[in-house]
Order: C-alpha cells, then structure tokens, then sequence
C-alpha cells in the first residue's frame, strides 16, 4: 500500500527544519560577532595600558588586571608556555584558550599584545582569565555539565515553542482548507446551485467559486447529453420500426414472388441494420433514463439468454470462417431484464463483428459468462479508422463501450483480456465488485 505524503506534515517539518537551521546560524553569528568585539575592545585597552605605563628590564608591573613587560622573558611562565614564540606583529591581539569541545565554555583564557609606546619602546601586556577567577565562594560555581544542559534545555524550549505557534498559525490556515474540501465533497446536482459559504480567505473563495462553475458546466453538459439521447432514441425508434415493418412485409412478400438473388442480399441487408439499429437504440435509451434502479429485478434465463441471442445474431457471420462454440448450464439469475439483455446482445454482437476468420467461444458457469472472439489471421486483428487515419485494435467497439456503462452503473463484475488476435470478456450477473 502506497503511502501518501501529507501536505500538513510536510508544511510543518519544513517549516520546524528551517526555522532551527536559521536559529542556529544566527546564534553562531551572534556568538562569532560578540566574541570578535570582545577581542578588539580588549585589544585597544591593552595598547592604551601599553603606551601609558612605564615599565624596566627585569621590573614588570601590574595595571587593573594587565600584565606589563618591557622583555618577552619578563611576562609571566604561563604566557611564555601557552605561546611557543613571542609575538611578531604589533597591535595584534594573540589568544589561547583552553576549551573540551565546540559546544563548552571555555576553561581558562590567555591573551598577549605587542605594543609600542610613542618613543618607540616594546611593551607585552598579557592578561590571564582562568576558571575561577572572579568567583570569591568556590561553591558558587556552576558544573560545566549543568551549563550544558542547561543551554540544550533552552534550545528544546524554544523548538518547542516554536512548534507550539507554528501549529497553532496551521490550524488557522488548515481550518477554512478543511472546510472547503468538506463542501466540494458534499457538493450534488441541487446544493452545487447554492452560493458558496465564504471561507474566510479571498484565494479560497476564489477556489471555491472555480469549483462551483466547474461543476455547474459539467452537470448542465451531461443534462444535454442525457437529453440529445433520450430525445434522438425516441425519434428514432419511429423510423426504425418503420423499416422493420416493411422488411417483415416484403420478406412474406417474397414466399409469393420470389426475388432475384440481388433483391435478397439487398433485403437481408437492410434487415441486419434494422437489428443492429435497433439494439443500439435500445441501449442508447436505456443509458439516458435515469429511473432504471427503480425497476425490479426478474429471474433471467442465462443459458437460455444465450441461446436466443446467437439465433439472432448468426446473420453477422454469413460469409465468414467461424465456429461458434457454447457452453453452459441452466441458470437463473436475478437481475434488471432489459439491462441483462443490452449487455450480453452487445457483447456478442461485438465479438461475432470483429471476428472474420477464427472462432468465437461463449463459456457460461453459473453466473459468469466468458466470451473469446480469436482471429487466426493476424491481418485481420487491426483496422484502420478513416476518420482519425489511426490504428485501432480488433475488439473494441461502441457496443462494448455502452456495455461498461452499463456494468458499471449495476456495480456487475467486469473483466477484460486483449492479446493478439484474442480478445476476451468476462462478465458477472450475480457479482457486485464492479468494473476492473
């Protein structure tokens, strides 16, 4: 099963992931930025100690904190080990400290400047600033530990928070979405005419506007659909059963005064289209009617069925090579009569059409009804459609499109199988699963 991503969760992780990739970065800046202003305000108080103090060989002094020394062997022992070497550039600040890792505060802090007073004399300030410096009660220190925990504490409370507001600014938004995908779905051919309700946000009620029209179009086009079939079935049935009568006429017509071999092959003609259009007619009709789920099932003679609707329909493979072979046992099935019979006469009709050279084979187990149409002739399993000038493949055809309709709208079992000169459907009366 194939997991959907959430746009909400999405949203929200990115969202949580960008703003603690920023705090971060601007917390290391601020850091770097405050710790560099350290370092120069330092700098510039020990160049002014420097120039300002007076200072011997072998006689360093002392001013508020700062170590001042005329020679670099007269700064104090723990200079001279943290610095391998004196410093070479003057008025530069030159910094060691001693620190567990990235994340830690340093330990201690040692600092040496080489500085020239005005008549040209070196001075080196130094200054140490060690753990516990400054602290007079010992047991006022803070563990390095605790400091650390402390620090990612307030870390996790901000994220927190963050979080915290970030949910809150996406119910707000996510609300008036919800609400809008709540009325698309509840949306129907009466409550669509309705007014939108207003979403709170222009953009979605612009959305929910677009919805609305979209659906209005696409119902009054299928109304229009609905009515050209019903209206162009009812007109049409007039004609046809007129050409139907007048068949029927002129075939007795014709035990009396027999007809050439032309006139019977024009007459035999002219009855199949008057079959074909018929049925199509019919199924036509039935698809535009829209009270069908009101008429009651009645027990169909499946096997029977058959029977009678190859009887009928042998006409269309006069002149053909095929063999029809029809299995099957007796079964009753409860279903929509009129429904059973426009799928199964289309679904025939259609493999005996696109069957020129080959066999047709119609297999009925209970309920299920399998039909195979196969085309020993590869030449005969495509065509070619003048209208589009395109390849189309032996099998398919109106029929057998208005008949998925059909399945579909009674949720009838519906299966489909096409491979090179063999076409095959499955079709179940008693079998609720639908179309797949």
């Amino acid at each position: 099963m194939k997991i959907r991503p959430s746009l909400k969760l999405y949203f929200f992780i990115s969202v949580v992931l960008l703003g603690s990739v920023m705090a971060i970065g601007f917390s290391l800046l601020s850091v770097n930025y405050f710790i560099n202003g350290l370092d120069k305000g330092l700098n510039s108080v020990m160049i002014d100690i420097a120039k300002t103090t007076e200072v011997e060989d072998g006689h360093p002094v002392n001013v508020i904190g700062f170590h001042v020394a005329k020679r670099w062997q007269d700064t104090p022992a723990v200079i001279q080990q943290r610095f391998e070497s004196p410093p070479q550039d003057a008025n530069q600040l030159q910094k060691r400290k001693d620190q567990s890792s990235v994340f830690s505060i340093p330990e201690n802090l040692f600092f040496v400047v080489l500085a020239y007073t005005d008549e040209g004399e070196k001075r080196f300030v130094s200054k140490n600033i060690l753990e516990n410096n400054g602290l007079e009660h010992p047991g006022a220190q803070v563990p390095k530990k605790n400091r650390l925990y402390w620090a990612l504490f307030t870390a996790l409370a901000a994220i927190i928070i963050f979080s915290f507001v970030l949910v809150m600014i996406m119910q707000k938004i996510a609300k008036p979405i919800e609400s809008l995908k709540n009325w698309a779905k509840s949306l129907n051919q009466d409550s669509v005419q309705h007014s939108p309700p207003d979403f709170s946000y222009n953009e979605l009620n612009v959305l929910a506007s677009l919805v609305q029209s979209s659906l209005i179009s696409a119902h009054q086009s299928l109304e229009r659909e609905q009515r050209f079939l019903s209206y162009a079935s009812h007109e049409l049935r007039t004609p046809i059963s007129v050409i139907r009568s007048n068949v029927d006429l002129l075939t007795r017509l014709s035990e009396k005064s027999p007809l050439s071999d032309k006139q019977q092959l024009t007459l035999q003609r002219i009855q199949r289209a008057g079959l074909t259009m018929s049925d199509l007619t019919e199924t036509l009709l039935w698809l535009s009617r829209d009270d069908e789920h009101d008429m009651a099932p009645e027990p169909v003679n499946l096997h029977a069925k058959i029977n009678l609707l190859c009887d009928e329909l042998n006409y269309l493979l006069n002149d053909k090579s095929v063999e029809v072979q029809i299995e099957g046992e007796p079964c009753r099935v409860n279903v929509r009569a009129t429904a059973c019979h426009i799928v199964l006469s289309n679904l025939i009709r259609n493999a005996y059409q696109h069957t020129s050279y080959g066999e047709v084979k119609i297999k009925q187990v209970g309920s299920r009804i399998t039909i195979i149409n196969s085309n020993h002739n590869n030449d005969t399993t495509s065509s070619i459609d003048d209208a589009s000038n395109k390849k189309v493949a032996t099998g398919y055809g109106l029929g057998l499109q208005l008949s998925e309709k059909i399945i579909k709208r009674h949720g009838w079992f519906y299966e489909i199988t096409d491979e090179q000169g063999r076409y095959q459907v499955t079709v179940d009366f008693g079998d609720n699963k639908g179309v797949s």
